[in-house]
């Protein structure tokens, strides 16, 4: 088992098993229908391609991957943030599993138990496998793979290294599977050479225009007028353009949990009261550690070096003892004491060697390293033993060399270690990291400095200040509980009112600390007319330092936005496309007499613009922005005839080609356009077809109703 627990240590199973593809294991039977349990509503987490998938389901796979990034991670908990990160994955997981298993059942496609053992141990390995058992020389070891092999199939069921080894076989044969599928569908795409040498001919072919422009915004709003009718025409005739996701509108009115200026006077008197034990007091690290929101800051610092320019001046005046302050920074009164005075070097040169703990067991880490100090001791060349011993790869190949580092850039015992060391001494030193032999071999002219010892205490609502805010939003919340009042309210009392866009799965509503509650609640009710209830029925949620009270103002179901939302977007199109058409009529009347592009921009008040070189494939227009029409009438308009006026998306051109290159097209020029088109689409397979995949399986995700 040495080699799975050495595979373990790397903690290269994190990526594998949970993050990956989305393609970790498939755990059993965890998605089979049937069960009185998938009959209750009440307990369907999401419906994918009919498919009804269980909220205990979800949760036991979840489960199982939370406890599988313990065991790899070493942790015993894990952060909420990293919990939202494997729940996604999970739902990604099984998302993707429900919809390829149903293709690959009807495209028969499936893998062999010796397609697995050839990606395994055969002629054939898996990338992942090649890693996972390639020794420190860089050579694979196959032998390695069946030794570990044999050990697992008499293993106990259930053990970790069991486990670990049947969730990389599982991933293997999803991303195998779903390979086989991509490679299927690439298959079956084709370009035809015609289709290629007409689309390199437009990559080759660049003209160089003369061309005047109308903008839109020369004709008033005001003078076009939009009716109803025409805002309804475009809505039916335009209608796909129009399609929406499903969202929620809250609107929501915060409550501070502000300091008052009593908690303000409070802490700067506490920290005063202070003042006299602080002066007195020898150890300063334990009086801190006790009594200050921040521990010692160990950084001993140069003249000028510390931002506040009082007590900079303070600190290189003053005694080691004297206490400078009170004084109020960034919320919070502090006070100031010089802990230590020292002539210290301003950068060192160093060389280390680190020895990292094999599963925690610093001690070991720390014996080692003072074995290898010994025979530092007895003559052994350290650079020597760095290459040899070191675990930080990035120095070892050069001796454990660090080069000159300034004081605070390496982590704090490493850095008290290094600056206190004379040259050539050898200290060894524990950090997270592991234990460090240190070896300073050069040092900086010394120079005085300075260590100040800083008591703070940030200024925070106290309760009273607390239950002032809470109770100013429950009377609000009382007061103002149907949606009209609330409105009203708002108005009359000047009060901040926020508003959010939700989707389901909306995580954080920027500005509200952990509030992913009120989106659950937002998403279970369609009740738009009365103020949200949390959990405990109240109308008063609490988010870090804000109360809120909210009402759900709006809901939007997917499928199409109705005309009221989108007439404002379309009586702006409808406005434009009546200004086009008044512009194409006066530079078409002004254009029939016109000897040229200049006479029209006379006529017209405009003035006459160039762009060169310019390709069918062009993203824009130099100088006239994102114009499609008027590169595609550029690059198909005949060589010195002035072009009929033409619709922009800034407004109404006209053009003049006046230089027209065309590289020629050789057939190897023609083969290699139609290779890398080849190649993008080959590309694009993969990621296109799952998205097709996931559309058509009408998925109906309730996770929202539990998370």
């Amino acid at each position: 088992m040495a080699t799975l627990q050495k595979i373990r240590n790397r903690g290269v199973f994190i990526g594998i098993i949970i993050g990956g593809a989305l393609l970790a294991f498939i755990a059993g039977d965890a998605l089979k229908s049937g069960g009185s349990l998938l009959t209750n509503s009440r307990n369907e987490m999401a419906e994918i391609a009919g498919e009804s998938v269980n909220i205990r389901d979800f949760q036991n796979r979840f489960n199982h991957n939370l406890e599988v990034t313990k065991l790899m991670s070493g942790q015993n908990s894990i952060p909420s943030d990293q919990m939202d990160k494997i729940r996604e994955q999970v739902w990604q997981q099984m998302v993707q599993e429900i919809v390829m298993n149903r293709e690959y059942d009807e495209l028969g496609i499936s893998l062999t138990s010796q397609e697995l053992w050839d990606m395994v141990s055969g002629n054939n390995i898996d990338p992942t496998i090649r890693q996972l058992f390639t020794g420190e020389d860089g050579q694979f070891d196959k032998n390695n793979v069946v030794r570990t092999l044999k050990q697992l199939i008499s293993a106990p069921d259930g053990t970790p290294q069991k486990a670990y080894w049947l969730n990389i076989e599982e991933q293997l044969i999803a991303q195998r599977t779903l390979a086989k599928y991509n490679a299927l569908i690439a298959k079956g795409l084709y370009i035809p050479s015609a289709y290629a040498k007409n689309m390199a001919g437009n990559g080759s072919k660049k003209v160089s225009f003369d061309y005047v422009v109308k903008s839109y915004n020369s004709i008033s709003d005001s003078t076009v007028n939009v009716t109803a009718e025409e805002i309804k025409a475009y809505y039916n005739e335009n209608k796909e353009l129009f399609k929406q996701d499903e969202s929620r509108k809250i609107e929501y009115v915060p409550f501070n949990i502000e300091p008052s200026t009593d908690d303000f006077k409070y802490t700067e008197k506490w920290i005063a009261d202070m003042k006299a034990d602080f002066t007195a007091e020898e150890n300063v690290a334990q009086f801190l550690e006790l009594n200050s929101d921040s521990k010692l800051n160990t950084y001993y610092f140069a003249k000028d070096e510390n931002s506040n320019k009082e007590l900079d001046s303070f600190m290189f005046a003053g005694s080691k003892g004297d206490v400078f302050g009170p004084y109020d920074e960034k919320d919070a009164y502090k006070l100031a004491k010089i802990s230590d005075i020292k002539m210290m070097a301003d950068s060192v040169k160093a060389r280390h060697i680190l020895i990292r703990p094999v599963n925690g067991d610093f001690k070991a880490a720390e014996a080692k390293a003072d074995s290898l100090k010994q025979l530092l001791n007895k003559g052994v060349k350290f650079a020597e033993l760095a290459k040899t011993n070191s675990d930080d790869q990035g120095s070892a190949v050069n001796g454990g060399d660090l080069g000159w580092f300034t004081q605070g850039r390496m982590v704090p015992e490493f850095n008290n270690a290094a600056f206190s060391s004379k040259r050539n001494e050898i200290k060894i030193v524990t950090t997270q990291f592991g234990a460090h032999l240190i070896q300073v071999v050069d040092l900086s002219k010394a120079v005085k400095k300075v260590q100040v010892a800083v008591l703070d205490r940030k200024v925070e609502a106290s309760q009273k200040t607390f239950q002032a805010a809470y109770a100013a939003a429950r009377k609000f919340a009382g007061e103002n509980q149907d949606r009209d009042a609330f409105f009203k309210a708002i108005s009359e009392q000047n009060l901040t009112r926020r508003v959010a866009n939700l989707k389901k799965d909306t995580k954080l509503i920027p500005g509200l600390e952990s509030s992913r509650e009120l989106v659950r609640v937002a998403y279970n009710t369609d009740n738009t007319e009365s103020v949200l209830l949390n959990n405990d029925n109240s109308a008063v949620f609490e988010f870090g330092e804000k109360f809120v009270v909210a009402i759900l103002s709006d809901i939007k179901e997917e499928g199409f936005a109705s005309i009221k939302d989108v007439q404002a977007t379309i009586q702006r199109e409808v406005r434009k496309n009546k200004k086009a058409d008044m512009m194409i009529a006066s530079m078409a009347k002004n254009s029939k007499s016109a000897q040229s592009l200049l006479s029209v921009a006379q006529k017209e008040s405009l003035e006459v613009k160039n762009a060169a070189d310019v390709s069918f494939q062009s993203f824009q227009i130099p100088g006239a922005g994102i114009e499609p029409n008027v590169i595609a009438y550029a690059s198909n308009t005949e060589k010195g005839k002035i072009s009929a006026p033409i619709k922009g998306n800034q407004g109404v051109y006209m053009i003049l080609v006046n230089d027209v290159k065309e590289d020629a097209l050789t057939e190897d020029a023609i083969d290699v356009f139609k290779s890398r088109m080849n190649q993008n689409y080959q590309y694009r397979t993969s990621y296109q077809s799952m998205q097709v995949l996931r559309e058509n399986a009408n998925i109906d995700d309730k996770r929202y109703k539990f998370y």
